[in-house]
């Protein structure tokens, strides 16, 4: 009976994971009370995913690489790297992959990525470059370099911590070097020979306002002399609220006003920049007395000034934000800006944005006062992306400190002084403690869905080894391709972690399918190791799809691409890491 209450709780976890009707680190939680409460574990065995090494690790690197970011030591990199690429493409992209490739191997190779979009951003503008011909890149490099070290994804973090529970050799911290290297450098001679060509070239960002398709959804309105709104505020005339438009400036007398518009009394003679549909601006017009002027072509400098400016956001997948509506969060008095429009899946939306659901990789087109927003540089919600955002804030004078401290945690990993986890708490703390970064900011660098989907999903594979349903799913996959030999079954193996790690989280596929690998490799009687590693390679390699793997979210609304630019330049490099890791783990790891 516990048995089926397993698979059934597993059946139901991959159906959420997939949809994501509910926030990922939710489902994990909700798989490991439903564990609890059938009486399949304990209290204690449920829990028991938060002591595993694998969640303190991945905080703990996540602290270390915001210590590295926060001291200015990344950006510091990125730029001085960029600027060795000259101004041709090809140059530049080759120089950008490396960098992010090298840097992901060591910091979280998330949090590298989302560090050199805006710096990817602003090459492609002073180049002329079109941004969609740099980010896929930018992701795949981030992807490759993350798994040529232990601690460079947080997904061979779950796969030697559950080895290393089980009582099998813990992963060393370069032991996925000799292939992951080999990965890297096919994966940037791919992108910069052949991948390069199968890219979109979508995006100018000349103009925003064309960009986004928004130049028909502005207009002028003239306030006439008999206006019904003479004399009110925005605000009390309930005219965008009734009308379903949004004002976004008002100008009088060659006075440009943009802020605290909600209480600016209307006069006569004002004009109203507003976007909206033609039918709601036509229904203005007829109720509110107001003219029309001829259709104008704004361009970005028509809705900017001195104090206020364009910029855009992506939803991360940290942010509070996702879920919920522009009118849900208030957005416009929270961050003192108006959101424009919204891409998401290669598309815009410009109407009735109040009434849209947020989601992990959305990106808004903002506007708003620039110091105001050069202020949210540090937020959690998302990552901003400004033309002429000012340097934020680093601690240079801490910068040698913390390379100090990274150098010497991945050291002490290495030559096996101190357990990984061990190395990596020390140092997140000797990063706190020597002020590279304040505790709330350690705090906030630690990402709590990440935490809790590890632990959560932790649990199920748990449940599933001790129930033998781990067991039960590897005689199966033994019973398919065992007969055609070991190679076989590695195969079969990698394809299953490569497709589930495309429908669902990268972590989640980890965790679930390690207990059935070692089960597979039990039933063979042979080493695990090979086994293990194929885990870890194939569900850190999702390149098909941008919801497979964060840094393919990432880009994806910036970059403005389609789900099925993915797929075209993600297949070639796909094939090539399954043929090299079907053939070459039990090289380098014999069964």
């Amino acid at each position: 009976m516990e048995l089926i209450i397993v698979f059934v709780i597993l059946a139901v976890a991959i159906v959420l994971f997939v949809s994501e009707l509910i926030p990922i680190d939710v489902t994990a939680l909700l798989i490991l009370g439903a564990l609890v409460a059938t009486g399949v574990l304990t209290p204690d065995e449920g829990v028991r995913g938060f002591s595993n090494p694998a969640p303190l690790t991945v905080a703990a690197v996540l602290v270390l690489s915001a210590g590295l970011i926060r001291t200015g030591a990344v950006v510091r990199l990125g730029t001085r790297i960029s600027s060795l690429g000259g101004s041709a493409e090809m140059g530049q992209m080759a120089v950008i992959l490396i960098a992010v490739g090298v840097l992901s191997a060591f910091i979280n190779n998330t949090a590298a990525v989302a560090m050199f979009i805006p710096i990817v951003l602003g090459i492609a503008r002073d180049r002329k470059i079109s941004p969609s011909k740099l980010l896929i890149p930018l992701s795949f490099a981030g992807i490759l370099g993350g798994i040529c070290t232990y601690i460079g994804t947080s997904t061979n973090i779950i796969v030697g911590s559950i080895l290393e529970e089980q009582g099998y050799e813990p992963f060393r911290m370069f032991e996925f070097s000799r292939l992951g290297g080999l990965f890297l450098i096919l994966g940037i001679l791919y992108l910069l020979f052949f991948g390069r060509r199968l890219l979109p070239e979508r995006r100018s960002q000349d103009d925003l306002t064309a960009d986004y398709h928004l130049r028909e959804y502005l207009t002028e309105l003239v306030i006439l002399p008999r206006s019904r709104l003479i004399g009110k505020t925005l605000k009390a005339s309930k005219l965008s609220l009734e009308n379903d438009i949004q004002v976004l400036e008002i100008r009088r007398n060659k006075e440009r006003l943009a802020s605290l518009l909600p209480e600016i009394e209307l006069a006569e003679g004002d004009l109203l920049i507003v976007k909206g549909n033609i039918d709601n601006i036509i229904r203005v017009r007829e109720a509110e007395g107001v003219g029309i002027h001829p259709r104008v072509k704004f361009r970005d400098q028509d809705l900017e000034s001195p104090d206020v400016m364009l910029a855009e956001c992506v939803i991360s997948a940290r942010s509070g934000l996702i879920g919920k509506t522009i009118k849900q969060i208030d957005f416009r008095r929270r961050f003192q800006a108006t959101a424009l429009a919204i891409r998401r899946h290669g598309g815009e939306i410009r109407e009735k944005l109040g009434r849209v659901r947020l989601q992990v990789g959305d990106t808004l087109l903002i506007q708003g006062r620039r110091d105001r927003l050069r202020g949210l540089h540090d937020s959690q919600e998302f990552m901003l992306i400004m033309e002429d955002s000012s340097t934020p804030r680093y601690r240079k004078k801490k910068m040698a400190i913390a390379g100090l401290i990274f150098a010497a945690v991945v050291v002490a990993a290495a030559t096996g002084t101190a357990p990984i986890m061990v190395a990596a708490l020390l140092g997140a703390l000797a990063m706190v403690l020597t002020g590279c970064l304040t505790i709330q900011e350690g705090y906030e660098a630690i990402d709590m869905r990440i935490v809790f989907l590890i632990a959560g999903t932790l649990s199920l594979g748990l449940a599933m080894q001790k129930t033998g349903g781990a067991q039960l799913i590897a005689d199966q996959v033994i019973r398919f391709a065992g007969p055609y030999g070991p190679y076989a079954v590695l195969a079969v193996l990698y394809l299953l972690t490569m497709a589930l790690t495309e429908l669902m989280s990268n972590n989640a596929t980890a965790a679930l399918l390690t207990p059935i690998a070692i089960g597979i490799a039990t039933g063979m009687e042979l080493d695990v190791r090979p086994f293990a590693f194929c885990i870890a390679f194939a569900a850190s390699a999702s390149f098909l799809s941008p919801i497979g793997y964060q840094t393919n979210t990432l880009v994806y609304g910036p970059g403005g691409y389609r789900f099925t630019d993915y797929m075209r330049v993600g297949f070639p490099i796909s094939l090539c890491t399954f043929l090299l890791s079907t053939l070459l783990i039990p090289v380098l790891w014999p069964f």
